[in-house]
C-alpha cells in the first residue's frame, strides 16, 4: 500500500493580478520527514508559492491542488520572522501555545525557550538577530505543526551568520523529524546538510528536482538584468495587490465596526492583553496630556480674550456676564470639548493605529496570527474600536474639565470683583439643570461614535497591502486626512438632530 505525501503540489497554475504567471500546471510530491529547499530567483513566486502552501489567503488566480496528510498543521517562519514585539519572548512563545488544539503542559514556553538559549522576559524588540529566530522558530515549533515552512530565512544575512540559521534548521529538523521546506534563494548554506534541492524555474514555470551543480549553473546563467527586472515585478505585484485589497479592505472594516469588539472572547487572556495595549496607546499617557493642554488653552483664551475685548468694558461686562458664561459653558461642554478632542484625536490616535496596523501588516504579523490559528480582526480591530469608543468620551470629559479650570483662571483675573461662586453659579447655569450634564447622551454618542470612525478608518487603511515602510508613511498621512474629515462629519450630522 502507497503511503500518502505529506504534502503534494497537483498541476498547479498561478496568475497574478497583473497577469504575470508564475507557476504552470507544477506538480511536487514532498514524503513524510523530508527536508527540502526550494529556490528560485527574487521575484519567481517563491514566497508565493509558500503563501499557498500555508493556505493563506491570496487574491491570485489559483488552479490545481496542494494536498496535505490528514488535513496537516503548517507552521511558518516568515522572512520578517513576525514576532510580535508588544509581547515578551515568553508571551510570544505561549501565544502559540493557547492558540493549539492540544492543551498546554505547565512550563512549556519556559522550557522551549531555554532549549533556544533565548531570555525569557526581555523587550522582545531589543533582542539580536539571531535571538529573534530562535524565538520565531520556538513559537512555531510551540504550535507542533506537521510541517514546518521558512521564508527566505538567510536573505540578507552574512555567510557565518547564513550557516548558523542553516544549522539551526538542519537541526531543528534531525531532532523533531518533520517535514521542512525551506524557501530561499540563498541556497549555499543548506548544502551541506544534503537536503532535497527543488528549483522554481522562473522561465519553465514549474518546479523540478536538481543537483547542487545544476543549481549553480542555473543561477550563474541569470544576467544582472533579468534580476533586476524580476525585482520590478515584485514591488509592482505589491503595488498592485494594494489597489485590489484597498477598496474591500475598507468597506468590510466599515461593516464590521458594530461587533468586531464582542468577538474574540474565547481565549479572555490575550482579548485584555490587547484591550490595554491600546488603551495605553489611545488614551493614557500623552494622549491625555494632550486633550488637557486642548482644554486649557480653548478654556482660558474664550473667556479671557472674550471679556477683555467687550467694547466698553467696565460698562457691558457687568450685563453680559452671566448669559456670556452660561454661553461658554453649555457651548464648551456640548460643541467645542467634543468636537476638538475628535479631530485632535483623529489625527493622533488616527496615526497611531495607522502605523501600528500597516507595520504589522508589513512584517506579517497579520499572517503570523492566523498561521498560529488566531483571527487578527479579533484581537486588533476589536480591541482598537473598543479602546476607542472608551477613550474618545474620557479624553473630552477630562478636556472639558481642563476648559472649566482655565476659564474659572481667566474669568477670575479679567475682573476685580470675579469670585468661584460667582463663576460656578454662571457657568453650568444652563449646563448642570440635574445630577447630570444636559445632553451628556449626545455628548458620549458622538464621541463614542467618532472613536469607532477613526478606529475603522485607521485600521481598514492601514492594514492594506504595502511593499515598504514608504507605504506605510502614506497610510498614515491618508488616516489623518480621512479621519479628521470623518469626525467633523459626524459631528455636523450630530448638530441637526442634537440641537
Amino acid at each position: 500500500m502507497k503511503l500518502q505525501p505529506a504534502l503534494s503540489i497537483d498541476t498547479l497554475s498561478v496568475t497574478l493580478p497583473e497577469g504575470r504567471t508564475l507557476l504552470r500546471s507544477a506538480n511536487l510530491i514532498v514524503e513524510d520527514g523530508e527536508f527540502i529547499v526550494l529556490a528560485g530567483p527574487s521575484g519567481s513566486g517563491k514566497s508565493t508559492l509558500l503563501n499557498l502552501m500555508a493556505r493563506q489567503t491570496s487574491h491570485m488566480e489559483v488552479s490545481g491542488d496542494i494536498h496535505t496528510k490528514n488535513d496537516a498543521t503548517i507552521g511558518v517562519v516568515f522572512q520578517k520572522l513576525a514576532l510580535f514585539d508588544e509581547l515578551s519572548p515568553l508571551d510570544n512563545v505561549q501565544f502559540a501555545i493557547d492558540h493549539r488544539k492540544r492543551q498546554a503542559e505547565g512550563g512549556e514556553a519556559r522550557r522551549r525557550l531555554a532549549e533556544m538559549s533565548v531570555p525569557l522576559h526581555a523587550k522582545t524588540g531589543t533582542l539580536s538577530g539571531g535571538e529573534r529566530q530562535r524565538v520565531a522558530l520556538a513559537r512555531t515549533l510551540a504550535m507542533e505543526p506537521d510541517i514546518l515552512l521558512f521564508d527566505e530565512p538567510t536573505t540578507g544575512l552574512d555567510p557565518q551568520r547564513a550557516k548558523a540559521v542553516a544549522d539551526l534548521i538542519s537541526r531543528t529538523h534531525r531532532n523533531s523529524g518533520r517535514t521542512t521546506i525551506v524557501v530561499s534563494h540563498d541556497y549555499a548554506a543548506f548544502i551541506p546538510h544534503q537536503p532535497r534541492l527543488v528549483l522554481l524555474d522562473p522561465s519553465e514555470k514549474r518546479l523540478r528536482d536538481v543537483t547542487p551543480q545544476e543549481l549553480d549553473d542555473f543561477f550563474r546563467s541569470q544576467t544582472e538584468e533579468e534580476q533586476e527586472v524580476q525585482q520590478r515585478v515584485v514591488a509592482v505585484s505589491g503595488q498592485m495587490r494594494a489597489i485590489v485589497e484597498a477598496p474591500g479592505e475598507v468597506a468590510l472594516t466599515l461593516l464590521d465596526a458594530a461587533n468586531a469588539p464582542f468577538r474574540g472572547w474565547s481565549r479572555p487572556q490575550w482579548k485584555v492583553h490587547y484591550l490595554l495595549h491600546y488603551l495605553r496607546m489611545v488614551l493614557f499617557g500623552n494622549t491625555a496630556l494632550y486633550a488637557v493642554i486642548a482644554g486649557t488653552l480653548t478654556g482660558f483664551v474664550t473667556i479671557f480674550f472674550g471679556f477683555s475685548q467687550l467694547p466698553y468694558r467696565d460698562m457691558t461686562l457687568p450685563l453680559v456676564m452671566e448669559e456670556f458664561l452660561a454661553a461658554t459653558g453649555y457651548s464648551a461642554f456640548r460643541v467645542v470639548a467634543p468636537l476638538l478632542i475628535c479631530v485632535l484625536i483623529a489625527g493622533k490616535c488616527g496615526a497611531s493605529i495607522a502605523a501600528d496596523i500597516g507595520t504589522r501588516r508589513l512584517t506579517h504579523q497579520f499572517d503570523a496570527m492566523h498561521n498560529l490559528g488566531a483571527n487578527p480582526r479579533h484581537y486588533l480591530y476589536g480591541n482598537i474600536s473598543l479602546s476607542m469608543a472608551i477613550a474618545a468620551p474620557i479624553l473630552t470629559l477630562i478636556a472639558f474639565a481642563a476648559n472649566c479650570y482655565a476659564s474659572l483662571v481667566a474669568f477670575l483675573l479679567s475682573s476685580d470683583g470675579a469670585t468661584v461662586s460667582a463663576f460656578r453659579r454662571n457657568y453650568f447655569a444652563t449646563l448642570w439643570t440635574d445630577t447630570l450634564p444636559k445632553g451628556i447622551g449626545w455628548v458620549l454618542l458622538k464621541t463614542a461614535g467618532s472613536g469607532l470612525l477613526i478606529a475603522a478608518l485607521g485600521y481598514a487603511i492601514g492594514s492594506r497591502a504595502k511593499p515598504s515602510h514608504t507605504g506605510v508613511s502614506r497610510d498614515v498621512g491618508l488616516t489623518i486626512f480621512w479621519a479628521s474629515l470623518a469626525a467633523l462629519g459626524l459631528h455636523s450630522a450630530f448638530a441637526f438632530f442634537e440641537f
